[in-house]
């Protein structure tokens, strides 16, 4: 059933994300800059909430949308309503993060959306940056959506969901949709989001060894954390325009 939910599922999710709160937030007191492998994307509740999410924004990476409720969702998967949740659309009792306004959020890379997450994502004020619009060019379909949130925060969060990359060159991943971003695209946004923002934290979510092929999806990984150190450690490539 669409709108059946399990007790001990939000219970697990909630105590969870709880941990994942305490550990961001221990990491960020710390000195250190949090990068968070998620096993799901709703593991980015517990980072919103380990982090100062009141004046952040959200670049989320991902084939899907995320943005199902209750009352949207066709197969009942809670993972499908993580940002929907993180936006203030559900399950607000959870955890105590502050909901960051759909005009702070970006999802880029989307290309598979059910039919009334699609209603509710076009009704809403999130930027949509479809896969075939940045296969166009970053210059072209990112940049001027970056400008736009850069007049609104400093600062923001970059959710990663691996399904976002192409399956022929990412297939660790269970909800593989094909024509996909490369590796080079992702590095390439994650640069230019740098140029234009301080990272708060990024998470990495979804990786399944299980379904992947030599290790493809491993090492993307691998290269990402170096892309994200770059990133993070080299001042030079903040160009910050307030």
């Amino acid at each position: 059933h669409p709108n059946r939910f399990f007790d001990d599922e939000v219970k697990a999710i909630t105590s969870v994300n709880n941990a994942l709160s305490r550990s961001v937030k221990g990491a960020i007191t710390d000195g250190y800059f949090p990068v968070i492998l998620g096993g799901n994307c709703n593991t980015c509740l517990g980072t919103l909430a380990g982090i100062d999410s009141s004046q952040t924004g959200i670049i989320w990476f991902d084939a899907h949308g995320d943005f199902n409720t209750p009352e949207t969702t066709l197969s009942g998967y809670f993972d499908g309503m993580s940002l929907a949740v993180a936006t203030g659309h559900c399950y607000q009792d959870i955890l105590n993060i502050v909901p960051i306004p759909e005009s702070r959020t970006l999802l880029v890379g989307v290309r598979d959306l059910d039919p009334d997450e699609k209603k509710l994502l076009n009704k809403s004020e999130v930027r949509l940056i479809h896969t075939v619009e940045l296969k166009e060019g970053l210059e072209k379909s990112l940049l001027p959506n970056l400008i736009k949130l850069q007049s609104q925060v400093k600062d923001v969060y970059i959710h990663l969901d691996f399904d976002v990359l192409d399956p022929i060159e990412s297939p660790g991943v269970d909800y593989k949709s094909p024509n996909g971003l490369s590796l080079d695209e992702v590095e390439n946004a994650i640069k230019m989001i740098g140029e234009h923002f301080q990272l708060k934290a990024v998470n990495l979510t979804t990786y399944n060894p299980a379904c992947d092929i030599d290790d493809r999806t491993l090492r993307i990984g691998f290269r990402l954390f170096n892309t994200i150190a770059e990133v993070v450690t080299n001042p030079k490539t903040r160009k910050f325009k307030y």
